[in-house]
């Protein structure tokens, strides 16, 4: 009995096709319980995979959220980094211009006075002796002599070849009658 039968026919029906329908009906009863029960459980399993992607997907999202806000901050210290290398950047170039201006002001000044120095020892060599003013004496003239040689020689730091030339012309210059003395 694959289909339902109406009233007439239940009626009609002897009592071994009623059984018939009756087992059928209990057996598709029994059928429709096993599907409800089957679709039940699959109906919670649903849910179950429902809230287990829920869960997951919030933790993701946390997970991306600190990851934005870790992101964030980082750019914001990369930002304040870079500001603070532009700044510092700036100083340094500011001061390497200052340096530079200083170097060639410097140079300026050095070639003045060399071009001064030139003219005064010059004009004061001619003048007067100026290393040997109040020395009297040898043993004076001569101590003088080396303490300008300690300080003016070529090989120091800050000596001068044309200066000690000059030094050497005035010591034997003031030397001169000593030595003379000698002699007689």
């Amino acid at each position: 009995m694959g289909a339902v039968a109406s009233e007439e026919q239940i009626e009609r029906a002897s009592e071994d096709e009623l059984y018939k329908l009756r087992l059928w009906l209990f057996k598709e009863s029994v059928r429709l319980e096993n599907e409800q029960i089957a679709l039940d459980m699959r109906f919670e399993e649903l849910e179950q995979f429902q809230l287990d992607t829920e869960r997951e997907l919030g933790a993701e999202r946390m997970k991306l959220e600190q990851d934005r806000s870790r992101f964030e901050f980082d750019r914001k210290k990369l930002d304040e980094d870079r500001a603070f290398f532009d700044k510092r950047m700036e100083i340094l170039r500011k001061g390497f211009d200052e340096l530079n201006m200083d170097k060639k002001r410097l140079e300026r000044d050095r070639i003045r006075f060399e071009q001064d120095r030139g003219r005064f020892l010059d004009s004061a060599y001619e003048r007067d002796m100026i290393f040997f003013r109040g020395a009297e004496g040898p043993l004076a003239i001569r101590k003088r002599y080396k303490d300008l040689m300690k300080i003016y020689h070529p090989d120091n730091l800050h000596g001068d070849h044309e200066l000690v030339d000059r030094i050497n012309d005035e010591y034997n210059e003031c030397m001169r009658p000593y030595e003379m003395y000698k002699k007689a």
